[in-house]
């Protein structure tokens, strides 16, 4: 007996998330990041910390600024829908000029020196998100940081059902 009735699992499928948050790479300006997949019953209640990365920001006729990016992601509930998946997600973005990452057995910082301007930006998103199957959620924010999420349902030999266009880094 199945608890919900859209569940892949009566398929011999299981879904899995593709996320990804990506940044111009402040030394060559091309795109940089990090883009993992997790199982779904995974994701409940797990929290994903990114890797701690540097931004740059050169306005015209001004000297550049910097920053460093801290960013975290959440799920906290899903639910399987006909032809997707709902979640709960919550991200976390924060660029200030100092930055420390302390999990258990690793802890990594870095500063922008006090005497080069320092960007400051945070940004908390709390929403519910429907995601249909292969189709990617997006949100573009300051200084080109980005953060996609795609659910892709997978076959019992392990091999993707739907395509999720998040590309690797």
């Amino acid at each position: 007996m199945w608890r919900n009735p859209n569940d892949p699992a009566r398929n011999k499928q299981y879904v899995v998330v593709v996320n990804s948050m990506s940044w111009p790479n402040a030394a060559s300006g091309k795109q940089d990041g990090t883009r993992t997949v997790w199982q779904l019953q995974e994701l409940n209640n797990n929290e994903e910390i990114f890797p701690l990365a540097q931004l740059k920001h050169c306005p015209d006729a001004l000297p550049c600024a910097w920053g460093v990016l801290l960013a975290s992601r959440n799920v906290t509930r899903y639910t399987y829908e006909q032809g997707g998946v709902t979640l709960d997600l919550g991200l976390n973005v924060d660029v200030h000029r100092r930055q420390q990452d302390r999990r258990r057995n690793f802890h990594t910082s870095i500063a922008v020196p006090a005497d080069v301007p320092a960007l400051s930006y945070q940004r908390v998103l709390q929403e519910t998100v429907s995601l249909p199957y292969g189709k990617v959620y997006r949100v573009d924010m300051d200084y080109g940081i980005t953060y996609q999420l795609c659910a892709q349902r997978v076959d019992a030999d392990g091999k993707p059902v739907d395509k999720c266009d998040i590309p690797y880094i």
